[in-house]
């Protein structure tokens, strides 16, 4: 995965009407030491780590009077208010299945927290609809196995998406250990509407084995402060950090002091052991569920050689089951390094969220551009699904830098100028977020715009893409079901030039020499019905459609279109677009609906050559006449007639290519009559200028 930077030429940009681009794309950086988990290790992992690194910031979560404990079991009276709800542990048995039970592990959890409510989500479902098996091709996975693991990338796209999402109850899918079954037995599955409205990622604090004493440093102290206020705030959290091996001495059993309460498990890895200068967070290989905290957790309870330098620890739920550590429970010290630590926030449900989704992105976030510049505006282009009038309501994306402030734009039509401010929002977490419009837009065209303007006050501006993803090591690829098409997905400057024109299409930019004709940016779109029900145009009548002449400029109709007797008005209730209708040939009028009306209508026209004219007209050997024309655009050949004085027939002579033609056996000392009309070919079909004005002369 690969981190982009689009490099703004500001001496050269241009507001134009046409989208032109004016960036250039280059690689900042990637990740290349990252092991995709073997069959054999995924009983004890299966966290894939991205290439997805988002900077750690400190001060988005209130930190202030955490208690010093936060723990869910056996927690006494007085710690009440401190207890963080969690449901049963889970066992991913021989799969690498660790990020989706951490994934369900924080949303049980939340809805404990929030609703009191208690759910159990499929894993199953999760890791089938996000990956690929040994037989069968998904077409909305990733290009892994389903048993080699995930991400919570992955499964941020599965909860957010339309088409091969979820949740699902564990009920309906319940998990088992195969590798592999058809698409369409989890497209099957029910699922439960539930729909996250916005996820917090805590970021990474990126040290390396060589920092001296990183877990010592204030930065990352700090980032183990906001993982237990998220806990407190949210419920339990999912994170990454570096397993060693679920057998290994670094899982210490441990008598705790008051003997009541038996023994436990401790861990901590030996990373701060390490040498070199590699990225420690690219080093979490499985993912699991902070619960809570135990400031006074003592250090001598870890493994005699992998001791940390202070007490304190969190409390894990983990997946290997309720048998292995303390019923399935582990404690995992604060000086570990830990990855992608993120919680969900708020939730809703689909059906009060939207009756259309519209994205591009079902693979979900793969990719960041970063522009330099403080103000970037990103656009997607979607066409309306037919039937039913809608309202755009909300939309989402993921929001990776806290302190930007997004404005909303929404054009009903399509049209680029017609952009209208909706919504303004100030990130304070970064991750996904739905953003509810103050002004809801009826779509009135077959397509329509939707645009965020992202604008910092002192760093550039990244925006989340989904793209092809290249395994560094092997240059495997990742996301071959990544495909993205022209006029989809933009971006440009401030909104105001993009109301002008000036915009880029993604599909069309090359990042050091990768086309990214892949890439769409991750920017989804939620519509209402409003209730009105959308006429189909599929029967209209279509008259006054008439034959064209070349005329260097495209052509266009003033057709009547008529539906049920009623003349439908154009701009109103349908638009026209048009196909070869320039040169001579066979044009394609397209009658779409808009406003209440939906469908399409083709019609097809004839453009005629342009008629020619004769040049000259000779005879200078007996019983011959030669005529010469001038050439007529686009024409495929000529046709040549002549008429001897007297007769009113006219004879074809000769149908050629060439621009010239000399009559023989002709009669000496008559007069002849000539004319030239040209022709073009298209298909089967034969469309004929009008003939040339008429040419005598008399023959030797």
């Amino acid at each position: 995965m690969k981190r982009k930077i689009v490099v703004f030429f500001m001496a050269f940009m241009m507001l134009t009407t046409i989208p032109t681009s004016a960036f250039t794309i280059t690689n900042e950086g990637s990740i290349s030491d990252i092991e995709i988990p073997s069959d054999s290790e995924s009983s004890q992992n299966g966290l894939l780590p991205s290439g997805i690194k988002i900077e750690y910031t400190e001060g988005t979560e209130e930190t202030d009077n955490l208690p010093s404990k936060f723990i869910p079991k056996t927690a006494s009276s007085t710690m009440a208010e401190y207890k963080a709800a969690t449901t049963s542990v889970k066992d991913q048995g021989m799969t690498g299945a660790c990020w989706a039970f951490a994934t369900f592990g924080n949303l049980e959890s939340f809805y404990l927290t929030k609703e009191k409510k208690e759910y159990d989500f499929s894993e199953n479902h999760m890791r089938y609809a996000m990956t690929n098996g040994d037989k069968y091709t998904n077409p909305y996975g990733y290009d892994l196995n389903v048993m080699d693991g995930g991400n919570y990338w992955m499964s941020l796209a599965y909860l957010t998406r339309n088409t091969a999402g979820g949740p699902v109850y564990e009920k309906n899918d319940p998990f088992d250990e195969n590798n592999d079954r058809p698409v369409s037995t989890t497209l099957s599955k029910p699922i439960t509407g539930q729909y996250v409205k916005s996820v917090k990622m805590l970021g990474d604090v990126d040290y390396t084995p060589s920092t001296d004493h990183w877990w010592k440093k204030a930065e990352y102290k700090n980032y183990i402060s906001d993982i237990k206020a998220m806990i407190q705030s949210y419920g339990a959290v999912y994170s990454g950090y570096c397993d060693e091996g679920s057998q290994t001495v670094h899982y210490n059993k441990f008598q705790y002091a008051d003997k009541t309460k038996g023994t436990g498990i401790a861990y901590l890895s030996d990373l701060r052991n390490d040498k070199g200068n590699y990225s420690l967070v690219g080093e979490a290989n499985h993912a699991i569920t902070i619960v809570g905290w135990d400031d006074s957790f003592s250090r001598d309870n870890f493994y005699s050689d992998c001791k940390p330098d202070s007490n304190g620890a969190f409390l894990v739920k983990n997946s290997w089951g309720d048998s292995w550590g303390e019923g399935g429970y582990f404690w995992i010290s604060y000086e570990e390094m830990f990855s992608e630590t993120c919680a969900v926030t708020s939730m809703t449900t689909r059906k009060s969220l939207y009756d259309h989704l519209y994205e591009y992105d079902t693979l979900g976030l793969t990719d960041i551009y970063s522009a330099d510049s403080k103000t970037f505006t990103i656009m997607n282009r979607f066409s309306r699904e037919t039937t039913k009038q809608q309202k755009v309501t909300a939309v989402s994306s993921y929001f990776l830098q806290p302190g930007v402030t997004v404005n909303v734009y929404v054009s009903p039509n399509g049209d680029a100028s017609k952009l209208t401010k909706v919504a303004s929002k100030k990130i304070s977490d970064p991750g996904f977020q739905v953003i509810p419009l103050d002004t809801k837009i009826t779509i009135t065209d077959s397509q329509y715009l939707v645009a965020v303007e992202c604008k910092s006050s002192s760093e550039n501006v990244d925006f989340s893409v989904e793209d092809r993803w290249t395994w560094q090591d092997c240059g495997m690829d990742l996301t071959t079901q990544a495909k993205a098409s022209a006029g989809q997905s933009y971006f440009g400057t401030t909104i105001s030039s993009v109301k002008k024109g000036s915009y880029t299409d993604l599909t069309k930019e090359v990042a050091d020499g990768k086309e990214l004709e892949n890439a769409n940016i991750c920017l989804k779109a939620y519509t209402k019905n409003t209730g009105t029900t959308l006429k189909s145009i599929s029967k209209v009548s279509v008259s006054n459609v008439k034959t064209k002449t070349y005329t260097g400029s495209n052509t266009s109709q003033s057709p009547v279109v008529k539906l049920n007797g009623k003349k439908l008005t154009k701009g109103t209730d349908y638009k026209i677009s048009y196909s070869n209708n320039k040169k001579p040939g066979v044009a394609t009028m397209k009658i779409t609906g808009i406003g209440k009306y939906y469908g399409t209508v083709s019609k097809k026209y004839n453009i005629k050559p342009k008629k020619t004219s004769i040049t000259s007209l000779s005879s200078k050997s007996k019983k011959k006449l030669t005529v010469k024309w001038k050439k007529s655009t686009g024409a495929t050949g000529y046709k040549v007639y002549v008429r001897k004085q007297g007769s009113k027939k006219w004879t074809l002579k000769k149908t050629t290519s060439k621009t010239s033609y000399t009559i023989s056996k002709l009669t000496s000392k008559k007069k002849y009559y000539v004319k030239v009309r040209a022709y073009k070919k298209s298909g089967s079909k034969t469309i004929y200028s009008s003939y040339s004005a008429t040419k005598s002369k008399k023959i030797k």
